[in-house]
């Protein structure tokens, strides 16, 4: 099985490119975030004729995540449980009824001093309360998605332009260690341990992408039971080089069928 992890910076806006994606039929799931709809306006009528199933969890403007797999889509969860928020930044399911995976988009936080940072944090330390059930659980759990936090330096080309940003602020990469240190793998670091590589490249500024002006903000997670299904996992950069891109590269999670 094939998935992709992609953060879309809004589904109408780049639904030439998304539906490239759709059209080669790659990949058997997708993990899309900020969608910048509403789940009653999502463009079901335009997506779903290649044959995926859909799970959508949208919002009006700002965030909004979905899932696509052309295997079945069952214990859907809307919103992380426990934790009330008027954002959807949470979609949990089952695929093909033997791997469950978590689509996320968790907050930015704009910077530090930020009245949103706190929020970031907030809802992260709930996150790892969430995910504790699913560290040593004999069910293989992937959690894929748009993280923003680039946990080392070595995930951010410029560490001196991001002084001050939530993306790399102390206590959100230390949450997010605290994760990895549970059990949960950062599948693509693992597999590449020394190699500098990003999964998003802004638009501002001249040919960020040829340049390696990035951020790794795109990953995805294993516990130890869908660790050893885990066959490859690789930054995909065409969704990035489409004439009219999302900020985001995608990022490809193969396992073993």
């Amino acid at each position: 099985m094939k998935i992709l992890t992609l953060n879309i910076n809004s589904i109408r806006a780049h639904i030439e490119s998304f539906m490239d994606i759709l059209r080669r039929g790659e990949y058997d799931t997708i993990l899309a975030q900020e969608l910048k709809v509403e789940t009653a306006n999502f463009p079901y009528n335009i997506l779903d004729e290649y044959g995926y199933n859909i799970k959508v969890f949208g919002q009006k403007s700002w965030n909004g995540v979905a899932t696509f797999s052309k295997n079945s889509i069952e214990d859907v969860t809307f919103g992380m449980p426990g934790y009330p928020d008027v954002n959807a930044r949470f979609l949990e399911s089952v695929i093909d009824g033997r791997v469950r995976i978590i689509n996320v988009y968790m907050p930015n936080g704009d910077c530090i001093e930020s009245p949103k940072f706190p929020y970031k944090l907030d809802w992260m330390n709930a996150f790892t309360k969430y995910i504790a059930q699913y560290t040593d659980s004999q069910e293989p759990v992937i959690i894929g998605g748009d993280f923003n936090v680039a946990i080392k330096d070595i995930d951010i080309w410029n560490p001196k332009n991001y002084l001050g940003s939530s993306i790399s602020a102390a206590p959100a990469r230390e949450i997010m260690q605290q994760w990895l240190n549970m059990g949960w793998i950062d599948t693509w670091r693992e597999m590449h341990p020394n190699e500098t590589d990003y999964t998003w490249y802004g638009y501002r500024g001249r040919d960020t992408v040829g340049n390696k002006q990035g951020l790794r903000l795109d990953y995805f997670l294993c516990n130890k039971c869908a660790a050893k299904l885990v066959k490859n996992c690789e930054i995909d950069i065409e969704p990035r080089l489409h004439n009219k891109p999302t900020d985001h590269c995608g990022l490809m999670l193969e396992i073993k069928d």
